[in-house]
Order: C-alpha cells, then structure tokens, then sequence
C-alpha cells in the first residue's frame, strides 16, 4: 500500500510540475479598490493580485494614475503589455508584479484618474484573468489527472500470484 501511495505521489508530482511552474508565473485576478483620504486630496488604493498558488496586496496614497504601454518585437510578431502606475507623494511607482497583456489597464487608468478628479468617494475595478491562465490551469489538471490514471492503471492490471 505505501509503495503504490509513493508511486501516485511521484506520478502526479512528476506530471503536474511543469504546468504548476508555468501556472504560478501568470497573473491571476487583479483587483483596484481606492477609497477617498479624509485629511488630504487623492485616494488609497489596495491593489490585490492572485496569482494561481498566492496573493498580494498592497496599499498607495495615489494622487493621479497612467498606463505605461511597452511593445515588444519577436520571432511571432509584435505583442504589447501593460503596467499600472500610480503617483504617490513619493513618485510615480509600478504597482503591478509584472507587465501584463490586458487592455484593461488603460480603462482602469482613465476610471481612476476620472474619480480622482471628480473627488469620488471611493473607485472600484476588476481584471479577470487572461485565457492563457485557464488554459494552463486545464492543462495541469489534465497532467496530473494523466499521473492518477497511469499509476492507477499499474495497479488496476496486476493479479494476484497464486
């Protein structure tokens, strides 16, 4: 009984690693949540990322906001990410773990920069993850679900010697 139960646990680690390290290097959720100061202009915003096996959040008093867009040429052609900048007392800071492929960075940007101008009590956004996410969490599903069935199998097939 141990020796299967070490030989699933090798079977599913073996086949789920790969996509489990691709998996935890994307962006999962990204959350923007700004609520008004009360003693001085701007706001606070959390920004919260999930990513597949953690999360951070982080809190800056942001005085205005913008997207920093960079392009980048390779073999497949031209591909463009985003990053979250905020203005804070202390400079302008990237608040993002990673530049990111959402357009919606842009939107967020604008939204925000709109309810700081308007003195808006509090500002609100969400980003869902991109498909490439998903389609790696189905793969390391499939991967370990591929490790279960093989070491499964072994012992399926074998009878008993008499």
């Amino acid at each position: 009984m141990f020796r299967r139960l070490i030989s699933i646990l090798f079977l599913v680690l073996f086949f789920g690693a790969l996509p489990a390290w691709f998996l935890s290097t994307l962006e999962g959720w990204i959350f923007v949540d700004c609520f008004q100061r009360t003693s001085a202009e701007g706001m606070d915003c959390a920004i919260s990322e999930r990513f597949a096996f953690a999360s951070r959040s982080l809190v800056y008093s942001t005085k205005s906001a913008r997207s920093l867009k960079s392009f980048q040429q390779g073999r497949r052609g031209k591909s463009v990410t985003y990053q979250l900048l905020l203005s804070t007392p202390s400079g302008e800071k990237a608040v993002l773990r990673s530049p990111i492929g959402s357009v919606e960075i842009d939107r967020i940007a604008m939204d925000l920069n709109v309810a700081l101008q308007s003195r808006a009590t509090a500002y609100h956004a969400k980003i869902n993850p991109e498909p490439l996410f998903w389609m790696t969490l189905l793969l390391f599903i499939a991967f370990v679900g591929f490790g279960v069935f093989i070491s499964l199998q072994k012992t399926i097939r074998r009878k008993p010697r008499k």
